[in-house]
């Protein structure tokens, strides 16, 4: 039981939330309660502040955090070394990723993960690159996906694969491919936010062709792509996204999508994660799995 409520106060800890860490450890909120108070009784000491709606370690906690991080790592190299004569792993890998990624790279990579280890248990939280980042410099995931390298002095990026950009039109408006940006001007363009590492990325390549945003016709940003991709299909404008992210329209006849001069071959997704973190064996193996698989997945997704 003691493990148990390590691994509990370690995602109490991080997540700063009761109910943050019942969501990643598939458990109840009042169990997870529960534990905490137990294991607080059990050392005699009070490792967490209540602070409204926020938790926060105490001096005890902070102590005991870091202890608590190599146990549970030390364990978890115990059991993934085993793994070959016992037949059976368990774990719980903490992921967050990008919208690209986390739509149309992670179902699939984890779907074949899985089929290897089904003890494991996930928890995927998508959002843009850039809080995917911020995740990670919090402990909040272990490991990202992630389309932009943000705060590089303090996360490691590791390459997973090359995908293109390209520009999307709805289904009547026909161009040629390999067209310039710059016949474009007198089209309303419609844009993901700037904390997107699609968007990120697209600025960064237009700067470089020396091509400024304000020399577009922009009429909207979103949140969504999928809301985007809709967008473009109804006519309401057209975008430049990710290869990968417009295939199933260009499939069905929704849009179109074209390759542009400015645009680089391709841009890269990344795994990141912590430089002071060390990966569990669970990370590092969907890792070396994920890019074992990056050549299917990029066919599977080929326009």
């Amino acid at each position: 039981m003691l493990m148990h409520q390590l691994e509990v106060f370690v995602q109490v800890a991080e997540q700063k939330s009761f109910s943050k860490a019942a969501e990643n450890l598939f458990l109840s909120q009042s169990t997870v309660s529960t534990h905490v108070s137990n294991f607080e009784k059990h050392l005699d000491r009070k490792l967490f502040d209540r602070l409204g709606r926020q938790v926060v370690l105490t001096t005890d906690g902070e102590r005991l955090y870091p202890r608590a991080k190599e146990i549970i790592a030390l364990k978890d190299k115990a059991l993934w070394e085993m793994k070959d004569w016992s037949n059976k792993i368990s774990g719980h890998l903490n992921l967050a990723a990008s919208t690209v990624p986390a739509q149309y790279a992670m179902p699939f990579l984890l779907t074949k993960f899985l089929k290897n280890y089904p003890g494991i248990k996930f928890s995927l939280e998508q959002s843009s690159s850039e809080k995917v980042a911020e995740k990670l410099l919090k402990g909040k995931a272990e490991l990202g996906m992630l389309g932009g390298q943000y705060h590089k002095e303090q996360l490691m990026f590791i390459p997973f694969a090359e995908e293109k950009l390209v520009l999307i039109t709805p289904a009547g408006l026909k161009l040629n491919n390999q067209i310039s940006i710059s016949d474009l001007s007198g089209h309303p363009f419609l844009f993901r936010k700037a904390d997107s590492g699609t968007q990120a990325n697209l600025e960064k390549m237009l700067n470089k062709a020396g091509i400024a945003l304000s020399q577009l016709r922009v009429i909207g940003y979103f949140d969504s792509l999928g809301t985007l991709k809709e967008s473009v299909k109804e006519g309401l404008g057209i975008s430049i996204i990710s290869a990968i992210a417009a295939v199933d329209y260009v499939k069905n006849g929704f849009i179109n999508a074209y390759e542009l001069k400015e645009l680089p071959k391709t841009r890269t997704f990344y795994f990141s994660y912590h430089r002071k973190r060390t990966l569990s064996p669970l990370a590092e193996a969907f890792i070396n799995s994920s890019q074992e698989l990056s050549t299917i997945l990029l066919t599977k997704y080929k326009i």
